[in-house]
């Protein structure tokens, strides 16, 4: 068998059938593009038909790619990697192959062309990434912090959503400058919203008689609660009134719309119990850094992987979550404006931001960056300060990930 001879495969997924492209380094077709179905039998056809290839044609291994579009291309991946012969798999950001394809002139679009472009990608090398590889115990956890990022993700659109149609009801009840309560969500706040059918019968309650009903509201846990009644009673005189037939169901919205954010609060708090115990076993010193829980540091190892994938580099790890800015210059001119790629794992790069903004309230060297940062800015000064907190943060993590040695402060 020849030394370095690879069979290179290039497999477009789809949740019923696969699309294949086998050719050699070189560029050539081994054999006429062909499809099979996803699933076991299928797979265990395309296993008979490399074997078959393999021996024909003297390959010494196999390198497989595939996008990584949904998880059509997982239980194929996982059948492939516990071959006896010597395998690599790839997963390609779909990004990469569609901007590979237009370096074609006029090509078409199919599943067979683009096993063609995938397996062509593969073949040219440059910038694809480590061979698939992962542990279960990380999987498992990947799992469930991604579906919080997409909990939380729904949470924010509900309470946009939410507070857009509260704006109807009373116009001046989320204007920070007079809003009644400082946790818009919380409990007294919910009951204002969904017991008074308009802020007319507020304003018309005697003013003694609200400061107990929000006491009693809040678990008497309001340190001044006639200052919430007279703010609460400001917003109800201040706000446009609602037509009494938009009322009910406005009304209506606004406690389907509440319920839906507790039941998303209550996703979360399950969701972060389970990582939480996912955590105990996975020893790491993330959590020794204040501000970053088992929630995040679960969030930011699931998704690294391990720092030796990146050879232990924080700028690697750093260009894998998308903290990257691309500079624009020609002969003496160089742009001022340089902006963030966002490319990369923006799981990873959520993690990282929420992280960063954790920490920098409990870490005066972090507290001290972010704040200096967010005066330079001119424009989005929080969201540019946590990005740039979060982009130091990275060197830390990988680190802590490197050393496995616990957090300590900065001595000035």
């Amino acid at each position: 068998m020849m030394a370095n001879h690879p069979l290179i495969a290039g497999v477009d997924v789809h949740r019923k059938t696969n699309t294949y492209c086998l050719m050699t380094e070189a560029g050539q077709e081994v054999v006429p593009r062909f499809a099979l179905a996803n699933n076991r039998s299928g797979t265990q056809a395309l296993l008979t038909k490399v074997r078959q290839v393999m021996a024909a044609h003297e390959f010494s291994e196999v390198k497989v790619a595939a996008e990584a579009t949904g998880w059509y291309w997982f239980h194929l991946f996982e059948t492939l990697r516990h071959e006896a012969y010597p395998i690599d798999l790839f997963l390609l950001n779909p990004r990469l192959t569609a901007n590979f394809k237009k370096s074609y002139v006029d090509l078409d679009k199919s599943d067979y062309l683009d096993a063609f472009v995938i397996a062509d990608r593969l073949r040219w090398g440059r910038d694809v990434a480590h061979p698939f590889q992962y542990d279960e115990k990380l999987l498992g956890l990947r799992f469930l912090t991604r579906y919080r990022y997409h909990v939380m993700h729904q949470l924010a659109a509900e309470k946009a959503y939410c507070l857009s149609v509260l704006y109807l009801k009373a116009s001046e009840y989320a204007n920070e400058d007079q809003q009644p309560f400082s946790n818009l969500f919380g409990a007294a706040s919910r009951a204002v919203i969904q017991e008074f059918a308009s802020m007319e019968e507020v304003a018309a309650m005697p003013f003694d008689e609200l400061v107990e009903w929000i006491d009693q509201q809040g678990k008497r846990r309001f340190a001044n609660p006639e200052d919430n009644a007279r703010r609460l009673q400001t917003v109800a005189q201040e706000s446009y009134p609602l037509a009494e037939a938009l009322q009910a169901p406005v009304n209506l919205v606004l406690s389907l719309s509440l319920k839906n954010i507790s039941q998303l609060e209550s996703l979360q708090k399950r969701l972060d119990t389970a990582i939480a115990e996912q955590m105990q076993h996975i020893p790491n010193t993330l959590t020794t850094i204040p501000g970053i829980g088992p929630v995040f540091a679960a969030g930011l190892i699931a998704e690294i992987g391990g720092v030796e994938r990146f050879n232990c580099d924080e700028a690697k790890v750093a260009k894998f979550a998308g903290f990257k800015w691309r500079k624009s210059g020609s002969a003496d001119f160089q742009a001022e404006e340089t902006p963030m790629t966002r490319t990369g794992n923006p799981f990873l790069r959520y993690y990282f931001c929420e992280a960063a903004f954790s920490v920098q309230s409990q870490v005066s060297e972090f507290g001290d960056y972010y704040q200096r940062k967010y005066n330079e800015a001119t424009k989005h000064k929080h969201k540019r300060a946590v990005v740039l907190t979060a982009r130091k943060l990275v060197r830390l993590v990988v680190r802590l990930l490197t050393n496995n040695q616990p957090f300590q402060v900065r001595k000035a």
